[in-house]
């Protein structure tokens, strides 16, 4: 049962403290695990004041059910400033991007709760109240495998279906078994190892060129070198055994089908050459068009080619789309951090639209793919499918909306948000070219 707790516990992303120094007061607020539950405390507030006086608290966490939640009373802790406490302060803002406003801000205070002790209320079957008490050791996040999380992870999905979003269109035309699941499987694992090597090689040049800062997303999410989980030695070898082995496999895929050579060219020039220091293209304003190149025309027509098949007008436009949608993600990203790259002196498109020509720019990016994937389904009407991906009109909608408002807190996280949206996007078309080819597989009379 502690092992539920547990993990409800690390489910959870926010609780109510209860306070009572100058004055009874609540708060609610994020929290994560770190030898306690962490959190931010704004300065001059009431509820900083009252653990100043009083730092015994009752703390309440809810799952948007009301027969089951954790209560529980315990000690703060002020830590001090966020900037100062280095795995504290990554592994809240891990979990809760979202606190990453108020720490920029600079009028919070980290603080940390050790509970005395922990009541678990269940009464989803049998109604039934249990109290536990953990050590500090046992109050962590999941474990995440620093060295993996070091490539961003999460940052494939948009690569992978990519890549086989171009497979399918393929197989449409050609498909041999086991040869075409072969080249498949190999180049998703070269596609992986690469791109997490870029990832990691351009969050090593923000790092010591000091471009991500503590108080920031740092690394895009990654954190693991602004909060000191991996040594920058240990870091650059890792990454440099992770790109070495990635292009190995690539060049062997480029030996045996040298057709894809040009675009294996593509994504690496666009690679290598957008996070190098001061003079690497997201520095100079040309990171979007690196991007553009290597998801869009590099990996999904590489690998449209890689499985036989042939690169006409259609399929530039839905190379062209992919990569807009995806350069989208990068805007979002930079459109929030103008201010920060202005210091850093990292010049971005962002950088030099300015707020309102951000804005026309987002929209541009996530709606232009519409009529593109919609130009090349008339172009070539085999390709009908791929309309699927008109499904997330109500999510472009929704992010035009974010990107309308300035004030709107999920402005902060509009490349997190997009991506979710170009992943929807490609797997929409992904999935609607699956039932398509399984349905001609056993019906061939309905082949276009």
């Amino acid at each position: 049962m502690g092992d539920e707790v547990l993990s409800l516990l690390r489910k959870g992303r926010t609780m109510v403290i209860s306070t009572s120094g100058e004055n009874l007061w609540s708060a609610k607020v994020f929290y994560a695990l770190e030898g306690g539950l962490v959190f931010l405390v704004e300065k001059g507030s009431l509820t900083l004041k009252n653990i100043q006086k009083n730092d015994r608290v009752v703390f309440t966490i809810d799952f948007d059910t009301p027969d089951l939640f954790i209560q529980g009373v315990g000690r703060v802790t002020i830590l001090g400033e966020p900037k100062d406490f280095h795995r504290e302060r990554g592994t809240l803002l891990y979990k809760v991007p979202e606190d990453t406003l108020f720490v920029k801000s600079g009028h919070v205070l980290l603080a940390k709760l050790m509970p005395e002790n922990i009541r678990f209320s269940d009464f989803r079957a049998q109604p039934k109240k249990t109290d536990y008490k953990f050590k500090e050791e046992e109050l962590k996040e999941r474990k995440t495998f620093r060295y993996w999380r070091a490539l961003r992870p999460w940052s494939f999905q948009q690569s992978v279906t990519s890549l086989i979003f171009g497979a399918l269109l393929a197989f449409q035309v050609k498909f041999s078994f086991p040869s075409s699941l072969f080249f498949l499987a190999l180049s998703a694992l070269s596609l992986i190892m690469v791109h997490g090597a870029f990832n990691a090689y351009s969050d090593y040049f923000d790092f010591t060129l000091k471009t991500d800062k503590p108080e920031g997303m740092g690394s895009a999410g990654a954190r693991v070198l602004i909060d000191r989980l991996i040594p920058t030695d240990r870091f650059l070898y890792f990454t440099t055994a992770v790109f070495i082995v990635g292009l190995a496999i690539g060049i062997y895929l480029v030996v045996i089908r040298p057709v894809i050579l040009p675009y294996v060219i593509i994504g690496l020039i666009a690679g290598l050459l957008y996070g190098l220091p001061k003079f690497g293209w997201k520095r100079v304003a040309l990171g979007d068009l690196a991007v553009f190149l290597a998801f869009g025309p590099g990996i999904f027509l590489g690998s449209l080619v890689l499985q036989g098949g042939k690169v006409g007008i259609p399929q530039l436009l839905i190379s062209f789309s992919l990569g807009m949608i995806i350069v989208a993600i990068l805007h979002g990203n930079n459109w929030r951090d103008i201010k920060d790259d202005k210091e850093a002196g990292v010049r971005t498109v962002a950088l030099y639209l300015g707020e309102k020509g951000s804005f026309y720019y987002y929209v541009t990016l996530i709606w232009a793919s519409y009529p593109l994937f919609v130009l090349a389904v008339i172009l070539e009407p085999r390709l009908f499918p791929i309309l699927g991906a008109l499904l997330t009109i109500p999510w472009a909608v929704k992010l035009t909306k974010i990107a309308t408002n300035s004030k709107n807190m999920k402005r902060n996280l509009l490349d997190m948000l997009t991506a979710n949206f170009t992943s929807l996007h490609i797997y929409f078309s992904v999935l609607f070219l699956v039932i398509f080819l399984v349905l001609v597989y056993y019906f061939p009379f309905i082949r276009i």
